[in-house]
């Protein structure tokens, strides 16, 4: 059992449950996983020390629960982004750190700060309005733009450098609808030119040559808080190759990426450079081990290890798990020595020589002795 150091990370010095909480996470959650966390938002907003001697044994007695569905709990949690875990050399969890859901949050324009506390209070937060990660990131609504706001634009180099590439790109004059989609893009999605250029060359490239298509994918992004131009190269590369076969393995469709999982899979493929094979063998191998839980983290320890190893392709897997097998025989042998004993019959045991004379009898003379006293009876009787 190790013991476990809880962090309290950004949260407040009170105990307060977010109506995004509420209203988002703990609808499709599990009910012993909601006791969990509200216990531990409890225990970092406490001025004793119950949290200096914590335990999932501890949690889990308290809640009159397994500590195995205390450990499920808490990975499941931080599948969710709302708590990270961390891990001691045996792999066991040794740290909870709560998330804020104040990382991806919107601000709303056009009022005062007063309004905005007043927004916040109401939501139960002491910041702007939280959109949890996992259920993207919200966006303001398209508007129309008038001549005199547009105007205000004409000085903007931003402004100016996305309507000439967009001229480039498309070859031809920008109407009003297409000047309204890159103020959109700019004052709306607050995208740089940069950015903006990387999404009409993918468009382009795919085929899509007008700015409501390049518009259209520009919201996506923004639906995911993805921002620049290596997010959404990281975003690619999660869509397409081995990130559908990791999750097909998982049982998983994500509908909205994860930033751990985007950073798992580019920290297998691009740090440790492994195969699209080897990775498959290291989700097979948790798929095997466990099949609910932080599966991601489970398959990084394993391909860590690897990495550790020096593997290079399958066969270094083969050799690493022979190893094993030999180390574990070595240490199975060590602790049970007759596991490889031969069965065989036992054998008899010799009998005892004897230590005393054994006695002899002259059977016709014990029989001559009877008859002469049973004739000696029957005279006496008469």
């Amino acid at each position: 059992m190790c013991k476990l150091v809880l962090d309290r990370g950004s949260i407040a010095e009170f105990t307060s449950v977010s109506n995004i909480f509420m209203d988002e996470y703990m609808p499709r959650a599990n009910g012993e996983f909601i006791k969990i966390y509200l216990h531990l938002l409890r225990l970092v907003n406490s001025n004793n020390d119950i949290a200096d001697e914590l335990t999932t044994e501890r949690i889990a007695d308290k809640f009159n629960m397994l500590e195995s569905d205390v450990i499920r709990a808490l990975n499941y949690w931080a599948e969710q982004n709302l708590i990270t875990l961390s891990y001691n050399s045996r792999n066991e969890i040794s740290g909870i750190t709560l998330e804020s859901i104040l990382r991806n949050r919107y601000i709303v324009k056009g009022i005062t700060s007063t309004e905005t506390n007043l927004l916040a209070s109401a939501s139960g937060q002491s910041e702007s309005i939280p959109v949890p990660e996992s259920t993207g990131h919200i966006i303001p609504a398209k508007r129309k733009y008038t001549p005199r706001e547009i105007l205000d634009f004409a000085d903007n180099d931003t402004f100016n450098d996305v309507q000439l590439l967009a001229q480039t790109y498309l070859g031809r004059p920008l109407s009003s609808n297409d000047i309204n989609s890159i103020l959109y893009m700019i004052d709306g999605l607050c995208f740089d030119a940069d950015f903006i250029e990387y999404i009409m060359d993918a468009c382009i490239k795919d085929g899509f040559n007008s700015l409501s298509s390049i518009e259209k994918r520009a919201v996506e992004y923004a639906k995911k808080d993805i921002n620049s131009i290596e997010e959404a190269k990281a975003d690619k590369k999660f869509r397409e190759g081995i990130s559908k076969s990791i999750y097909k393995i998982f049982g998983q469709a994500p509908t909205v990426p994860v930033r751990k999982e985007i950073a798992y899979i580019a920290k297998w493929t691009d740090t440790y450079g492994f195969t699209d094979e080897i990775i498959i063998e290291a989700c097979n191998r948790t798929m095997a081990h466990m099949h609910s839980g932080n599966l991601f983290n489970y398959t990084d320890g394993i391909l860590t290890r690897w990495y550790t190893n020096n593997v290079k392709d399958m066969s270094d897997i083969e050799k690493l798990d022979k190893l094993h097998s030999e180390e574990m025989s070595k240490t199975f042998q060590k602790n049970i020595p007759f596991v490889n004993a031969k069965f065989s019959k036992t054998p008899k045991a010799a009998p005892k020589k004897q230590t005393f004379d054994q006695r002899t009898y002259d059977y016709k003379d014990l029989e001559r002795k009877l008859i002469a006293n049973r004739d000696i009876k029957l005279k006496s009787n008469k």
